[in-house]
């Protein structure tokens, strides 16, 4: 870190107060699902240019066609080279035309689906040297595709403002990769003198961690494969897969999950074989595909390991999960950042740049540290092999809890099936009369405190005895069966209830009704039940009910007796002048006539 800070000192050292203004015009920008020649660019009238600020300008995961016309401003005539400079390093192809008025007088075409070597200035990102050394008009046509997140950072600078810059980013590049490595080879030391796996996973975690950042850096492609494009496209997705199996590893092994978490580590290692068949996968699909898979992967494999985490740690409130999770919070803030950034949904900047730097750097920092804590407690082995013990046996409670729980929930669920069950006419499926006997007075004790009309239709089936003793019983439990279903049929309020009140007689109670309706629904019912043909061994037969209808607003707390009375009254005076009929107060034959 001192080294770090002295190397700071010297590019301070470097630092001109050049001009810094920005040195472009209001630019304009097109989006083609196909490719246009330079010519076609800049005659076609007919394209849809659209006006852009240039600078940190980001469209998200997009592979279509993207064209740049950029004027030029505030620059001056010079003996050394402008520099335009694209600080993102994973476009698949960029062409720059340099214009002075109408005349072209530069180009260039790089990306990192050439070999490396191609590049006019050997840069991870892209740097291409402008001559302007005349007093024309500039401008700068940019031709931008790429199956990756399409980002540009893009910036015009002098020589010296160029490689000042260059000199200071040097700089925390390599701290960072300072930082990286030196972790990296002070853990595999350790590894190699305790042999304790999660030291292991660590280094492996940390190697595979550098190897991705430096690919998403450019580093990789410049040092390690500058004439592989392929490998170099590769290198960025399938690298997700390592990180992810052994950070998942290292988790495991580290905070003991196999031990006090086994379902929690099942879970996590399960993102192992996601990673590994996704690495695979890399090899097969296209990169466009599995960079938006791979980045959903880990920002979901980090989310659910930090959420599981953090209930253990609420549950144990253990010193190394609290410090687990400090770590791998630092990194998962920078991804999620970064991620965002690179999906359009987060500005370019230098937090949302160097987001996954900082976060790394503060995670392999607090890791090695909870690594050498990790030292130290083995020798409280004896204390945490009784508190296993004890979570062991809490364990065992639980499930025993959990059992004793699905025993009483499966007698629960008996329990409601028998009171269903006793409740329900076997025979006609509808309530029986034990059902009826407890919500008729249920139901007017509600009238009465609701002051609303309640009605009751009692139903009795014509000369059914006689039916009976003709056909037998069998085939009057038919008519039963299909009386029932008929009044149901008609019946379709919730709140209404169908109940077998006894033999061939059914009761319909109406809440909230008043008798001009409660009218109606005994018409309705009378009538489907006259309709019905039953079917008894080669037989129909039809058959018709008498219906008594009681109506009233209570005006007292227990009177349901009344009801009940005056409804059977009625049905009496049904079945005495001619059956099939509804009989209720307003055309009841026997009442006296004003």
């Amino acid at each position: 870190m001192l080294l770090t800070l002295s190397f700071f000192g010297f590019s301070n050292q470097l630092v001109i107060n050049e001009d810094s203004a920005s040195h472009f015009g209001t630019a304009q920008f097109l989006i083609a699902d196909e490719y246009f020649s330079l010519e076609e660019v800049r005659r076609n009238n007919q394209l849809n240019w659209q006006d852009i600020e240039v600078g940190d300008t980001s469209f998200g995961f997009d592979s279509r066609h993207f064209w740049l016309k950029i004027p030029l401003v505030n620059v001056y005539s010079s003996t050394s080279p402008w520099f335009l400079r694209s600080k993102y390093p994973l476009l698949d192809t960029i062409d720059v035309y340099l214009f002075a008025d109408e005349e072209l007088i530069q180009e260039f075409h790089t990306g990192d689906s050439l070999p490396f070597n191609q590049r006019p200035i050997k840069q991870p990102n892209f740097v291409f040297p402008l001559d302007i050394n005349t007093d024309k008009t500039y401008s700068v046509y940019l031709h931008v595709q790429t199956s990756s997140s399409l980002q540009l950072a893009l910036s015009l600078q002098t020589e010296s403002q160029f490689w000042q810059a260059i000199a200071a980013e040097s700089v925390t590049t390599s701290a960072f990769y300072s930082i990286l490595l030196s972790l990296l080879l002070y853990n595999l030391v350790i590894f190699f003198i305790v042999r304790a796996r999660s030291y292991l996973f660590y280094v492996l975690y940390l190697a595979s961690f550098t190897l991705f950042m430096a690919s998403i850096h450019g580093w990789g492609y410049q040092y390690l494969w500058p004439n592989s494009p392929r490998i170099h496209e590769l290198s960025v997705v399938f690298l997700i897969g390592p990180v992810i199996i052994f950070g998942a590893l290292f988790s495991s092994n580290f905070l003991r999950l196999a031990t006090i978490r086994p379902a929690l580590n099942r879970l996590i290692l399960s993102f192992v074989w996601i990673a590994g068949i996704y690495s695979v996968a890399t090899l097969i699909l296209p990169y466009t595909v599995m960079i938006k898979i791979g980045a959903a992967l880990a920002i979901l494999a980090a989310g659910i390991a930090m959420l599981s985490t953090v209930q253990e740690w609420l549950r144990s409130r253990s010193r190394e999960i609290l410090l687990f999770i400090i770590a791998w919070s630092t990194v998962l803030i920078g991804f999620l950042l970064y991620s965002g950034q690179k999906f359009g949904i987060l500005p370019i900047n230098i937090v949302t740049e160097h987001a996954i730097e900082i976060g790394a750097i503060l995670e392999v920092i607090l890791l090695a540290l909870g690594l050498a804590d990790r030292i130290n407690s083995e020798r409280r082995i004896r204390l945490e092999t009784q508190e296993r013990m004890l979570e062991v046996q809490i364990q065992a409670n639980k499930e025993l809890d959990d059992k004793v729980r699905e025993r009483t929930e499966e007698l629960e669920l008996l329990n409601d099936h028998l009171q269903v069950a006793s409740i329900t006419d076997s025979l006609t499926q509808v309530k029986n009369r034990h059902y009826f006997d407890k919500k008729l007075p249920s139901e007017y004790r509600r009238a009465y405190r609701d002051k609303y009309t309640i009605s009751l239709l009692i139903i009795d089936i014509d000369h059914f005895k006689a039916f009976n003793d003709n056909y037998g019983h069998q085939a009057g439990d038919a008519v039963l069966q299909a009386v029932a279903m008929s009044v149901q049929d008609v019946v379709m309020r919730p709140s209404d209830a169908v109940s077998r009140y006894g033999g061939e007689e059914f009761t319909i109670l109406l809440p909230n009704t008043p008798k001009e309706g409660a009218y109606l629904v005994a018409e309705r019912v009378r009538k489907h039940i006259e309709s019905i043909q039953v079917k008894w061994e080669g037989q129909v037969f039809s058959v018709t009910a008498s219906i008594g209808l009681a109506s009233c607003i209570p005006s007292h707390h227990e009177g349901e007796g009344l009801l009940l009375k005056e409804a059977d009254d009625y049905l009496y005076v049904a079945k005495d002048h001619g059956r099939n009929r509804v009989i209720y107060e307003d055309n009841d034959p026997t009442a006296k006539k004003d």
